[in-house]
């Protein structure tokens, strides 16, 4: 979602918000959500096309939002948080000190690998994790044996989870053979 500020008459101003038609940001369910929870109407709604992308238009007056700015922003700002962590922790995994982790991330089948590194940035989002950079841009400030360390522990329980479920299902496996006539 975008968000824009339109300055109007008499020291008031206007909130614009777009949302993408075809590839909706992170943030937009949770925004509507939070707009819709609390029963905030747009004074406008429309649809628009700028530079070839389609965008839903909101538009509301300032005062009307001005209270709930600042959550909104969080919000915002909480999935551009983790947009940075999805792509700073496979690059601190393959690039941290700690050799067997970066094994295991490279040999760890894409499926789990992507559920292990859903678990690491719910672990590591918190806001001593994030830094401005020189640049002025927000960035991950994770240090990478850490990362790796988190890693290895989550690795760890999702591979004792997978090995409880497949010695539970084994009793039926065995059961279910026996009941066909097999083993």
């Amino acid at each position: 979602m975008i968000i824009r500020i339109e300055p109007k008459d008499w020291n008031m101003h206007s909130v614009v918000m777009f949302f993408k038609k075809d590839a909706p940001h992170a943030e937009d369910a949770r925004i509507r959500e939070y707009l819709r929870e609390r029963g905030l109407e747009p004074r406008r709604q429309y649809d628009t096309s700028l530079e070839g992308e389609d965008f839903q238009v909101m538009a509301f007056g300032g005062c009307y939002l001005g209270r709930h700015m600042n959550a909104l922003a969080a919000i915002q700002r909480a999935a551009v948080e983790r947009e940075i962590l999805a792509e700073a922790v496979p690059a601190l995994l393959a690039s941290g000190p700690d050799a067997e982790a970066r094994r295991a991330a490279a040999d760890m089948p894409p499926a789990r690998m992507q559920a292990s590194i859903a678990a690491l940035i719910d672990e590591l989002h918190a806001p001593e994790n994030f830094a401005v950079s020189a640049d002025g841009d927000l960035a991950a400030d994770i240090d990478a044996a850490r990362a790796q360390a988190r890693f290895m522990a989550i690795a760890a329980q999702d591979s004792v989870a997978a090995a409880a479920a497949n010695s539970a299902d084994a009793p039926n496996a065995a059961a279910n053979a026996v009941a066909d006539g097999g083993a």
